[in-house]
């Protein structure tokens, strides 16, 4: 009796294009899953704190704001990002590598304009981090949205790289598609801390 061993062809994976495109798409979907925890956690805070306000210590007398319509500009930008960056991916699944790599590059490009916008606002805000519980809130909201801003660029820049190269197609378009449900993610995130942050006023006034 005869017994055949496979050897590994290099360069050639070891399991079919899907099958690991599958096992790396649910582990995004769960890494999603714990940052949507994270998110909420900030959500719920900001809403506890404000809706608490205890001794009048979610904005102390006097205290400045930051605009809201900073935080849904950057959401939108976002929103406009994830769209393109869809039209890439729709691309490459009829087979048209200049049409991803060309999306990716703008989608990477609003998601950079972003983060500058992000960090503007983090560096020019007229409060302090402990000058009240609004203030701390708004920090690490604005922080944790850079944070998502600047591992998705990351991850853009990698993609860019790989679509000019065309090292994607209509047979194994898998990456594309797990950053694309991420890049989805994080403007949701961004859409949810936009309206979260549009709310300041504390409903208990007498704290």
């Amino acid at each position: 009796m005869t017994t055949v061993a496979e050897v590994p062809v290099p360069g050639q994976p070891l399991e079919e294009v899907d099958t690991v495109g599958r096992r790396q798409r649910i582990g995004v979907l769960l890494l999603i899953v714990a940052d949507m925890a994270f998110v909420g956690a900030l959500i719920f805070s900001y809403f506890y704190l404000r809706g608490l306000n205890t001794s009048g210590s979610w904005l102390t007398k006097d205290a400045s704001t930051a605009p809201i319509w900073i935080g849904w500009v950057i959401a939108a930008v976002l929103v406009v990002s994830t769209w393109v960056l869809r039209q890439g991916l729709a691309g490459v699944k009829e087979g048209k590598q200049a049409r991803l790599a060309n999306a990716v590059g703008i989608a990477l490009l609003l998601v950079l304009g972003d983060a500058v916008v992000q960090v503007i606002q983090l560096v020019s805000f007229s409060f302090k981090p402990d000058a009240n519980a609004y203030a701390s809130s708004i920090y690490t909201l604005a922080g944790a949205n850079l944070f998502h801003l600047l591992l998705t660029a990351l991850l853009g820049i990698g993609l860019w790289n790989r679509s000019r190269l065309g090292k994607y197609s209509v047979a194994d378009p898998w990456q594309v598609e797990i950053v694309t449900i991420w890049w989805t993610w994080i403007a949701l995130a961004a859409v949810a801390g936009a309206i979260t942050t549009s709310f300041i006023a504390s409903p208990n006034i007498g704290g």
